[in-house]
C-alpha cells in the first residue's frame, strides 16, 4: 500500500457526528426549502431523500429541479456557529502531522465552511489543499467524476497510489471501483467498499499503521 495521497471527507468525518454541526446545517438546508422556495415542510424530508439518492446531495437536485442561487444557498445552509460546536482536536492534529503524504479534504461542502471548520479543529495547517463543491462545478460525491477530478487536482496519477476517507459507504463505492484505499468513519463493521472501518479519524494509524511504517 504505497498511498501518496490522501482524501479525508469533512464533515461528520473530521470530526465527531456527535458535535451537532451536520443536524444544523440539515435543519438550515430544510428551512431554506421552506422559506426561499415554499416547499410545505411536510414534503421536504421525502424530496431530500429523493435527490440523496439521485443526485448525491439536496443542492444538485434543487439545482436541477429550481432556479436558485447556489452561492446564495451555500452561505445560508452552513451559517451555523462551528466555532461553538467543534473543539479543537490536539489528537487529530498530530495524527495528521505524522503522516507523510500529501493531504485534501474532499467535501461536497463549500470552501468558506471547509475552512472554518478546520480552523475550528486547529488543523488548518495540515492540509495540501481543498477540493468543495465550487470546485467541483457544483457536482459532488458519489458522482464518479469527482473521484478523477481529485487525482487530477492534487497531482496524483494513479488511483492505487490514494486513500479516501469518508463516512458515507456510498462515498467510497467510485474510490473503490477506481482502485484506491478506501476507509469508512464512524463505523467498525466491515463493508464491502471500505478496506479498513474504524470508529474515530483519530484510529487511522492504529488501522493502518504502514501508512508511517
Amino acid at each position: 500500500m504505497n498511498y501518496q495521497t490522501i482524501f479525508f471527507d469533512l464533515d461528520d468525518t473530521l470530526y465527531n457526528k456527535e458535535s451537532g454541526v451536520w443536524q444544523a446545517v440539515r435543519a438550515r438546508i430544510e428551512m431554506y426549502m421552506h422559506e426561499r422556495l415554499g416547499i410545505p415542510w411536510a414534503d421536504i424530508p421525502a424530496l431530500r431523500n429523493e435527490y440523496l439518492q439521485n443526485y448525491g446531495t439536496t443542492l444538485r437536485g434543487l439545482s436541477t429541479r429550481y432556479q436558485i442561487d447556489v452561492d446564495d444557498y451555500l452561505v445560508y445552509v452552513h451559517d451555523v456557529p462551528i466555532e461553538d460546536m467543534i473543539p479543537a482536536n490536539p489528537e487529530l492534529a498530530e495524527m495528521l502531522a505524522r503522516l507523510p503524504q500529501r493531504k485534501w479534504v474532499f467535501t461536497n461542502a463549500s470552501l468558506a465552511h471547509a475552512r472554518r471548520v478546520l480552523s475550528a479543529l486547529g488543523i488548518s495547517a495540515q492540509f495540501d489543499g481543498i477540493l468543495d463543491i465550487h470546485a467541483m462545478a457544483y457536482h459532488s460525491k458519489p458522482d464518479a467524476g469527482v473521484y478523477r477530478l481529485a487525482l487530477e487536482t492534487a497531482g496524483e496519477r494513479q488511483a492505487s497510489h490514494s486513500l479516501f476517507i469518508d463516512d458515507r459507504w456510498a462515498n467510497l463505492e467510485p474510490a473503490k471501483k477506481m482502485g484506491a484505499g478506501t476507509v469508512l468513519v464512524g463505523n467498525s463493521e466491515p463493508y464491502p467498499a471500505a478496506d479498513r472501518c474504524i470508529a474515530r479519524v483519530e484510529d487511522l494509524l492504529v488501522a493502518l499503521p504502514s501508512l508511517v511504517e
